[in-house]
């Protein structure tokens, strides 16, 4: 009996893990079960992170994790010893001696049979015996001889009396013996005291006084003398009797060691030595200079040759001295070079080189001596030639004021030219015109320092740069605007307005009529013209027309497969190619519209040599093919959707290309290109002469990979850029002109039960299953399956083999959990056969498995919802695919198995001689559409068509035609009134507002608004609760349960809010038991006294809660269904404290009617719902709740509702803008940035924390700034700034960063500061030859050359872009010339950067002549309005200031108030 629990309970925590994990809300899955790990037929079943075998109960029965081990019932059983029967649940349990009962936990009661008799009648139970004896106080053969008992208490000083059959035994108490404890033992009589201690006897002990020298209880610890350690200065400690002795180590004497011996006494230092005494010897420390033991040796501090350098070294006492005498170094050692170039000597920034006993001064070119003090005065020759004036380079007289000089640039002269000479030395006489600076097409004609141009046609200006503006006459009319031109312009002519004939002409000024009785038809646009006075018309077509009017239609359609064929001639087509412009190669163009997804649209060839266009899976696929190259390319877009498309094909020397126009292009079309890259030029072949439009001949069509031909229309069909016309193609190749389309799929034929798929001609349904027929109007049935209380199966023979690769699908809706759905069996001499493979129900689950002892397979979703649901279970070879709402899951693998001819297939079920148990039992419910692959399952014969294979039952029972569910309702389910409606298999109650629940079970009271006071209602399971918030400051509130608490209080809750680091939460007592909740240094502490136990329970936690925030804590037994047990506090969810070891029970006391309970007795703060054994104590007592457990308040007292606290920012404490944060009963200020401190109050100093890490911080508000340091970079100073990242090393030198600069590191064969110079230096002639006229120059550094105007570089190698600073303005185009540029001006702009607005300038002069006259005017007005305004300030100040009747007179009786100034004072009293 107990075993069947444990396993329901097993099973049932088992189910509940499942149900969370395969809930609705859960989607996971695991893949543990996929490895097949229980045996014996057990069901695997995932859980969150591992799986669990549920073993099979039918049968021999199995267990442990795999249910791999025969139940062992003993296992579970309570008695140690035990017998049981492997794979059942029967066990029986031997029993000890005097121990009885299934379990044996009964003990045996001897004295229950009565086995004494007269006289020795009392009969005292053993375990496993007992005895007999007289009855108390009583002894003898007759038991009538008064004997001491135990009644009679024999035993003396507080020994324990123990019955005996003949009579009593007293054990004594430690200490006594006798027969009645009467004797004080001798505890000293043993002797225990040792080394001749004295004992002294006591009771039940003794005492031993130790002689001195020894202790420990019995004396028998000798006292160990040196345990204090007495002896110094690490000296030996020897133990004797009542004594101890020293060695003492060399160095110290003394009893205890402690005095030291100073070796220094004898003065062994020589030379004013210093003797330090140490441990048993001493040290001397010498005077610097000397050295030894005893200091008695001089030191020659010249033996370690400290002088460098070639200096000589003199010995002294404790010193030595260097001569550097003519050595060229100084310091102590001679080891400093003097540095000559600390005078800085060089000068002109020449650099200063440092040597032994002198220094070298490295001059920049330019100059020379010993410190480059001479300038070099390069014009003292007078080199500049044609009058040019010479200046030096090196003379800052010459140049601006803000010139810096650069020695590097320092050496040479410059000289400045005569106009119209050029050069280094003013030697060339400019060549003007060599710039070509005519625009425009002007001729340039050279002179001195000059050149004149003569322009062209239509041009003016010095340079020919004024466009004359031939529209400046406004040559063109009725609204044509005018485009200026070389020498010429061009109206361009307005569009006409409605009913309106258009302009045109030269000048806009003729009325076009070349479209008045237009003869363009279909649609076509009339586009009217003009020339040589003649009116015409060209007619523009839209697609699928074509010829002068527009009249002749393009289009023709296939119904049925076919193909035109065409023969060009290519001669023809050669000399076509030539006066067409436009023709692009060979190829073919044409426009296409069709549904169908595969077709041939055009073959041009032979099978050697041809290029094809075709619809392949609904996109395009174009090929070009000769024995030499294959070109191949692709548009994947859908192009048959019945839209018209525009296709071109061509091949050139691009290779091969496909231009497609239509829907989901742009305006240009989508381009895709094979430029057969890795293959020779593609050359067509005479075979191109042939062309089969909309498909080929059967020959041709294989090379296609549609191979069929076109269905659908065309039109606008062009071959090598010439229209083909279908008027002009044979009638009898199966085209028809024109395009006729019906919508076969608009009016939904399909029912809404399938897909419509257009096929041009007609249409198709695919029907969703179970649909089916042409237009899926009808519905294969369905059938129910173990109705109300049968059970049903259906059986059928699979008449063809299907071996391993197979499916099962069908459509299903069934509630129960558990069941079989299919199960292919294999006939056997056993009876039913072999099952190899089944699906079947579990846990509203999928499950399949192959032959017996394999794992099964389980579905990732829960199927049994009442709803129908489609499902497959497809095999592929060992793989099983689950697919459900159109999502396929690969749920694992089985064993192989092969669908054979001859085997049975079950579906629902088993018949009643074989049992279905292991895969659930029966299927309940409805099936619909079933199919083993495409052979449908069917109960009874229905009107199938002939193509479908069907399979109709060897033997059925109980199957019912339609989905029927179970009259769920005829039990009347519902309580309370109820209504019950009928749904799937289940039930529905329409309950009364004041019950809810599945059957209208449960009462809610709720509903009807109970709760005054604004209490929030909680429906219980007997009645309900009104839940409020109060506020408490240390007055309490009173409870009394009234003996009303269904069972003893184990847990309390309670929600609080406070700031009260020490209170009093809860009490109650009644008598000694004490139940006291409270808070103790902001922690929850709890204690609890019951009866008459001597310790109270306390225990505190340690989370804090009084910190002005909403607190739940919980405090209960952590095992409620013991009687003693462990207290935890929760503290919002999180386990808190334990009182464990310490242990108590439940708080039975509360239900005492004597028992007082009190809240709030010491408390400052809110509470909310406060619950003890789980009955609410309310703030509002309500004696109209039902339920019969329940607190009600004591007296009337006034408890404030709602949660409150001081308003303590009201007014804000909080400074400098912060915002107060109301925190209850404490408030918080939310600074500004830049402020800090409790109410704000203090500015913050941002740089305290010293956050500039190279660099002084400067401190803001809310900010600091940081002033970094030279060579560094950041907010925060902390980037040091490589200069070497823009560094000008040159020739390779190699950057070297410091703080604030860089050096550059030279190559061998380079010198300088920046590497710039080759070293040895180059010279003139033999290694440098300046380029473009520049003149070299030897120098200090090497060769250098100055370029003539106009060019640059180190060899004058580079002519300057005088473009590239992009100087023409206003979108003029820059031209670069010879040291000058010349800007070509857009129309309207001109000037030598085109910064000149020809039409601003043009128009200048009439708006000059409006504006003045204008301004004159308003000048005027001005004038005349100021002298009126003038006027009338005197003529009102004359009745102003002072009563005047005159004046009032004089302005009227309308004198408008407002104009009026205000009176002083003294004249309003007139």
């Amino acid at each position: 009996m107990e075993f069947g629990k444990i396993h329901l309970n097993l099973k049932t925590v088992l189910l509940t893990m499942m149900m969370f994990k395969w809930g609705i809300l859960c989607t996971a899955t695991s893949d543990k079960c996929l490895s097949a790990p229980c045996q014996n037929g057990a069901s695997c079943v995932d859980t969150m992170d591992d799986y669990a075998c549920i073993c099979t109960r039918g049968g021999v029965r199995y267990m442990g994790k795999h249910c791999d081990e025969l139940y062992d019932a003993c296992s579970f059983a309570p008695c140690e010893n035990c017998t049981s029967t492997p794979g059942t649940t029967d066990y029986h349990c031997i029993c000890p001696d005097g121990l009885t009962g299934d379990n044996c936990t009964e003990e045996v009661d001897e004295c229950q049979s009565n086995p004494c008799s007269e006289p020795r009648s009392l009969c005292v139970d053993q375990l496993n015996g007992y005895f007999c004896r007289c009855p108390a106080g009583y002894g003898g053969r007759d038991c009538r001889t008064h004997v001491t008992d135990c009644i009679d208490e024999p035993c003396r000083n507080n020994g324990s009396c123990v019955l005996q059959p003949e009579g009593f035994e007293c054990h004594c108490a430690p200490g006594y013996e006798g027969t009645t404890c009467e004797e004080d033992v001798n505890e000293c009589s043993s002797e225990p005291c040792q080394n001749g201690a004295i004992c002294i006897d006591g009771v039940a002990e003794f005492h031993c006084f130790c002689v001195p020298g020894f202790q420990g209880f019995n004396c028998e610890i000798d006292i160990n003398e040196c345990a204090s350690r007495p002896c110094e200065n690490n000296a030996t400690c020897i133990n004797e009797k009542d004594h101890y002795e020293c060695e003492c180590l060399v160095g110290f004497a003394g009893v205890n060691c402690e005095t030291e011996i100073d070796e220094c006494e004898s003065g062994p230092c020589h030379n004013g030595a210093t003797c330090h005494d140490l441990i048993g010897m001493y040290s001397c420390e010498c005077l610097p200079g000397f050295a030894g033991i005893d200091c008695e040796l001089d030191v020659d501090e010249c033996a370690s040759e400290p002088c460098q350098n070639g200096a000589v070294c003199h010995d002294m006492v404790n010193s030595y001295e260097c001569d550097c005498s003519d050595t060229g170094y100084e310091g102590d050692y001679c080891e400093v070079d003097i540095p000559e170039c600390a005078s800085d000597p060089c000068q002109h920034a020449a650099t200063c080189v440092e040597g032994v006993k002198g220094y070298t001064c490295l001059c920049w070119p330019g100059y020379e001596g010993p410190n480059c003090e001479i300038d070099i005065d390069e014009c003292a020759e007078q080199p500049c030639e044609n009058a040019g004036e010479c200046f030096e380079r090196s003379d800052p007289s010459h140049w601006e004021l803000d010139w810096e000089l650069s020695f590097a640039d320092a050496a040479g002269y410059i000289c400045q030219c005569q106009p119209g000479f050029a050069g280094e030395n003013c030697s060339v006489d400019i060549d003007e015109c060599e710039s070509e600076p005519c625009q425009n097409g002007g001729s340039c004609n050279d002179k001195i320092n000059g050149y004149t141009c003569t322009c062209a046609v239509g041009f003016l200006g010095e340079l020919c740069e004024v466009n004359i503006d031939e529209c400046e006459s406004q040559p063109c009319q009725n609204g044509g605007w005018c485009e200026d031109g070389r020498a010429s312009y061009t109206c361009h002519c307005p569009e006409a307005e409605p009913g309106e004939l258009p302009w045109g002409g030269g000048h806009c000024d003729v009325k076009l009529h070349g479209c008045v009785e237009h003869e363009c038809q279909n649609g076509a646009t009339c586009h009217p013209w003009l020339e040589g006075g003649e009116h015409g018309h060209t007619c523009l077509c839209p697609h699928g027309f074509y010829d002068e009017h527009c009249s002749t239609r393009t289009t023709f359609s296939f119904s049925t497969p076919g193909f035109i064929h065409i023969q060009v001639d290519l001669e023809e087509r050669t000399r076509r190619e030539v006066e067409h412009h436009a023709h692009r190669g060979f190829g073919v163009q044409l426009r296409f519209r069709t549904t169908i997804p595969n077709m041939l649209l055009f073959y041009r060839g032979n099978v050697d040599n041809h290029l094809l266009l075709e619809i392949m899976n609904g996109g395009l696929h174009a090929k070009a093919f000769s024995e030499d190259s294959e070109m191949d390319v692709r548009f994947p877009g859908l192009v048959s959707d019945g839209d018209w498309r525009d296709a071109h094909v061509f091949v050139d020397n691009d290779g091969l290309v496909l231009i497609l126009k239509g829907p989901g292009c742009d305006r240009d079309g989508c381009t895709v290109t094979d430029s057969g890259a890795d293959e020779p030029p593609f050359q067509p072949s005479e075979a191109f002469t042939q062309i089969y439009i909309g498909g080929a001949p059967e020959e041709l069509l294989e090379y296609s990979l549609s191979g069929t031909g076109f269905i659908g229309c065309m039109e606008d069909l062009m071959i090598d850029s010439k229209p083909i016309l279908p008027q002009t193609l044979p009638e009898d190749q199966g085209h028809e002109l024109g395009c006729s389309k019906t919508e076969w799929c608009k009016s939904d034929p399909c029912n809404g039960h399938g897909h419509c798929v257009d096929l041009w001609t007609s249409y198709q349904c695919d029907c969703y299953r179970p649909f089916y027929s042409e237009s899926c109007s009808e519905e294969f049935p369905s059938w129910t399956y173990s109705h109300e209380d049968t059970v049903s199966f259906s059986a059928y023979d699979v008449s063809k083999d299907r071996g391993s690769n197979f499916n099962v699908s069908f459509l299903m809706r069934s509630l129960k959990p558990d069941g079989l759905l299919f199960q292919l069996r294999r006939p056997t001499e056993e009876e039913g056969g072999e099952v190899y493979f089944s699906i079947y129900l579990g846990m509203g689950r999928v499950f399949v498995s192959s032959l017996p002892n394999s794992a099964s397979l389980t579905a990732p979703v829960f199927v049994t919802t009442g709803e129908k649901q489609f499902l497959q279970v497809e095999v592929q070879h060992r793989q099983v695919i689950f697919e459900h709402a159109g999502l396929r899951y690969g749920i694992g693998e089985i064993p192989e198995v092969n669908v054979a001819s001859g085997d049975q297939a079950y579906v629902g079920g088993l018949p009643g001689d074989l049992d279905s148990d292991v895969w659930g039992g029966h299927y309940k419910g409805c099936l619909q559409d079933f199919r083993l692959d495409s052979v449908h399952l069917h109960v009874d014969a229905w009107n199938s068509s002939d193509e479908e294979e069907v399979y109709l039952p060897s033997d059925a029972e109980n199957v019912k035609e339609g989905c029927v569910s179970d009259d769920t309702c005829k039990m009347k389910p519902c309580q309370n009134g109820g209504e019950c409606t009928i749904t799937f298999n289940d039930f529905t109650c329409s309950c009364p507002e004041e019950y809810t629940g599945k059957t209208c079970e449960t009462r809610v009271w709720c509903v009807s608004g109970p709760c005054v006071n604004g209490g929030h209602c909680v429906d219980l399971p007997y009645g309900y609760e009104c839940v409020n918030n109060a506020t408490f400051e240390n007055n309490p509130v009173h409870y009394s349960a009234g003996g009303s608490l269904a069972e003893p209080v184990s847990n309390i809750y309670m929600e609080l809010r406070t700031r009260s680091e020490n209170a009093v939460l809860l009490r109650a007592s009644w008598g000694s038991d004490l139940l006291m909740v409270g808070l103790l240094d902001s922690s929850v502490r709890m204690e609890i006294h019951i009866g008459n136990s001597v310790e109270t329970m306390t225990f505190t936690g340690v989370r804090r809660v009084a910190d002005g925030s909403w607190h739940r804590v919980n405090i209960s037994m952590a095992e409620r269904e013991r009687k003693a047990s462990a207290w935890v506090i929760t503290v919002d969810g999180i386990t808190d404290a334990s009182s464990a070891p310490e242990r108590t029970g439940s708080l039975p006391f509360l239900n005492e009617k004597g028992a007082t309970l009190a809240l709030a007795e010491s408390f400052t703060g809110c509470l909310g719902a406060v619950r003890v054994g789980g009955v609410y104590l309310p703030f509002v007592d309500d004696y109209k709740a039902p339920q019969p457990s329940q607190f009600h308040l004591e007296g009337k007292p006034k408890i404030h509702l709602g949660c409150t606290s001081a308003p303590v920012c009201d007014p804000t404490p909080c400074l400098n803008g912060a915002t107060c944060e109301d925190l209850f009963n404490k408030f918080g200020c939310v600074c500004d940035l830049g402020w800090e401190g409790e109410q704000c109050e203090t500015d913050t100093d941002d740089c305290a924390s010293q956050p500039c890490v190279h660099g002084s911080c400067k401190d803001y508000l809310a900010g600091f700034e940081c002033r970094c340091h030279p060579g560094y970079a950041g907010t925060l100073c902390d980037e040091d700034f490589d200069e070497c990242e823009h560094h000008a090393c040159e020739h390779g030198g190699t950057c070297q960063d410091g703080p604030n600069m860089y050096t550059c590191i030279c190559p061998k064969d380079y010198r300088g500061p920046l590497c710039q110079w080759d070293y040895p230096p180059l010279q003139c002639g033999e290694d440098v030859q300046c380029a473009n006229d520049g003149i070299c120059h030897d120098g200090l550094w090497g060769a250098n050359c100055t370029c003539m105007p106009g060019f640059t570089g180190s060899r004058c190698e580079t002519e300057i872009d005088e473009c590239q600073s992009n100087p023409c303005r206003n979108g003029g185009s820059c031209l670069d010339r010879f040291n000058m540029f010349v800007c070509e001006c857009p129309p309207g702009y001109s000037g030598p950067t085109c910064d000149m607005n020809k039409q601003a300038h043009k128009q200048g002069i009439p708006w000059l002549m409006v504006a003045i006259p204008l301004l004159c005017f308003c000048v005027l007005i001005a004038i005349i309005g100021l002298t009126f305004m003038v006027l009338t300030a005197r003529k009102k100040r004359q009745s102003e200031g002072a009563y005047s009747p005159s004046a009032q007179e004089l302005a009227g009786a309308r004198l408008e108030m407002d104009s009026m100034l205000k009176v002083p004072p003294e004249e309003r009293l007139i």
